[in-house]
């Protein structure tokens, strides 16, 4: 009974780790929406950044394996995210993203292992694979970013002259919509590179639909073969 009440127990921790991953990367992606242009919004947008850098971090606290490495990397990257608000200095904005593109290359390549874990299929498991496919989103978003933070001008968008920079909100936007392979046509990539990565994000996008479902209904199965 005592081991039943704490795998009961250690199940409900990780279902809610999950669930506020969840709930920090789409309170982020929605304030995307709402906030302006200006570097009150620029600051918003990164204190709604650092809180889903924070609930990743929180999602690998009982993995002591990488715990250290990614909350050195959540670190860094807040860090970067305040400094970047107020001084927003070319190079310092290319280090913050790449940063950035680090930290959620890296939870999401520990997300996707623990996804395909033996057992059964839970709530935080549900919860863990659309988290995953948000940060696979929010990766690409932080590449775009420093693709424009580089070479202005790798987007363009409607309404924006040609070598404008295109905003973040818009970018995170652009991420959205390519990795669901919507694709409206407002924001399209304009240099070689941004073109060969938003398609290998769209094609991510529909590669990761199936190979979650088929690595969910295979851990599932183990498990019950093992049990």
């Amino acid at each position: 009974m005592s081991f039943s009440a704490n795998m009961d127990t250690d199940t409900a921790t990780t279902d809610r780790r999950a669930l506020i991953l969840l709930i920090s990367l789409l309170t982020f992606l929605v304030l995307g929406a709402f906030v302006s242009h200006d570097r009150t919004g620029e600051v918003i947008l990164a204190v709604g950044l650092g809180i889903a850098l924070g609930a990743a971090t929180a999602e690998l606290s009982g993995n002591s394996r990488v715990r250290l490495p990614g909350l050195f990397l959540a670190c860094a990257a807040s860090a970067g995210l305040v400094f970047c608000a107020f001084y927003p200095v070319r190079w310092v904005l290319a280090a913050n993203w790449t940063l950035l593109m680090l930290f959620f290359g890296f939870i999401a390549v520990n997300l996707f292992s623990y996804l395909g874990r033996p057992g059964r299929i839970t709530d935080g498991r549900i919860y863990a694979s659309v988290s995953l496919y948000l940060m696979i989103a929010t990766f690409y978003f932080a590449l775009f970013n420093l693709l424009e933070t580089l070479n202005t001008g790798s987007f363009l968008e409607n309404g924006l002259r040609v070598g404008d920079a295109v905003s973040r909100r818009s970018l995170l936007y652009f991420s959205l919509v390519t990795i669901t392979t919507l694709g409206y046509g407002d924001i399209v990539p304009a240099t070689q590179p941004a073109r060969i990565f938003a398609a290998l994000e769209a094609v991510t996008g529909v590669l990761y639909i199936a190979i979650t479902v088929a690595r969910l209904v295979a851990s599932y199965q183990v498990g019950n073969d093992e049990g």
